[in-house]
C-alpha cells in the first residue's frame, strides 16, 4: 500500500485522525498530496463528456467516516473538514476517470451540468474506515458500497450499478496515511468496477 502514492490523491476533502485528542474529539486534518505523487493521466479514450455531481449520502450515520480506537482508551474521529461525504465521492470519481483518460469533470450541482453527454450521481451507501489500536499493531478495516447511476443526455437512457468493496491493513506504527491510503483504495476499486463494466456508444455510456 505503501507504494500506491495514487491512491492518497482522491481524498483531498477527507481527513483522518492523527495527534492526541480528548475521547470523542472530532479531529479534522487535510489529506495532502505532493506534486512528485500525482500519476499521469492515460491517454485519452472518449471525447465523451462526463460530468459527476454530488452523491447523496444514505448512510446510517452521517456524522462521521469512522473512529480511531487507540490502546490507551482514547477515541479519535474521522470527519471530512468541510463539505460533504457525497461531494468528496464525486470528486473523487471525477479525478480517478480523469486519470483513465476519460473527459470528466465534477460539478457542484444539477444545474452546472450544461454541455455534459453523460451525468454521473449516485448514493453513498457506505463509507466507513475504524483502525484498532493492540499492543505492538493497529488493525484498520475501510468500506465503501455506492450505487452509480449514469444518465444519457442523448436518448434520456440510463445505467445504474452497485458495487461495494472491503479492505484490511495491519501496521505496527500508525500514521494517519495509513488510513488515508486504505479508504482511497476502497474508493477506487468500486470506481473500477464500474469503470470495467460500462463502455461508450456514440455519445451514450452502457454497460458491456
Amino acid at each position: 500500500m505503501k507504494q500506491m502514492a495514487w491512491s492518497a490523491m482522491l481524498l483531498g476533502s477527507l481527513v483522518w485522525l492523527g495527534g492526541c485528542a480528548a475521547k470523542g474529539e472530532a479531529v479534522p486534518m487535510n489529506v495532502g498530496i505532493t506534486p512528485a505523487a500525482t500519476p499521469t493521466a492515460a491517454a485519452p479514450v472518449s471525447s465523451v463528456k462526463v460530468v459527476v455531481i454530488p452523491f447523496q449520502d444514505d448512510r446510517s450515520d452521517r456524522t462521521k467516516l469512522g473512529t480511531r480506537h487507540s490502546l490507551w482508551g482514547a477515541d479519535q474521529v474521522l470527519t471530512v473538514k468541510s463539505g460533504t461525504v457525497g461531494e468528496a465521492t464525486a470528486k473523487a470519481f471525477a479525478d480517478y476517470l480523469t486519470r483513465k483518460g476519460w473527459r470528466a469533470q465534477y460539478a457542484a450541482s444539477a444545474s452546472q451540468t450544461g454541455g455534459a453527454d453523460v451525468v454521473i450521481s449516485g448514493k453513498v451507501l457506505e463509507l466507513s474506515a475504524d483502525a484498532h489500536g493492540v499492543v505492538g499493531s493497529t488493525d484498520i478495516t475501510a468500506k465503501s458500497k455506492m450505487t452509480v447511476h449514469a444518465a444519457n443526455q442523448v436518448d434520456g437512457s440510463s445505467i445504474t450499478s452497485t458495487n461495494s468493496h472491503t479492505g484490511n491493513y495491519t501496521v505496527f506504527w500508525y500514521a494517519p496515511e495509513d488510513g488515508e491510503e486504505l479508504v482511497s483504495e476502497v474508493l477506487e476499486r468500486n470506481f473500477e468496477k464500474f469503470m470495467s463494466t460500462t463502455k461508450f456508444d456514440g455519445t451514450a455510456l452502457r454497460f458491456r
